[in-house]
């Protein structure tokens, strides 16, 4: 067993990197979002894309109250 006080793994910034597109392979220095909805009420929804070959990365629903 892990003691509170360690971490599995660290956290480390790297700006010389940029990820890969899971789909195409294809460097990830921007990506791209689309979203429908409006944030006030049943919320906004965001898909998530890749620029190369468009295919989805992720969703995220935000909401303001």
């Amino acid at each position: 067993l892990m003691k509170p006080t360690q971490h599995p793994w660290a956290m480390v910034d790297r700006t010389d990197l940029a990820p890969l597109c899971p789909h195409c392979d294809a460097e990830l220095t921007e990506v791209y979002r689309r979203g429908s909805g409006f944030p006030l009420g049943e919320g906004r929804t965001l898909v998530y894309f890749c620029p190369h070959c468009r295919r989805i990365l992720g969703f995220a629903q935000g909401r303001m109250f």
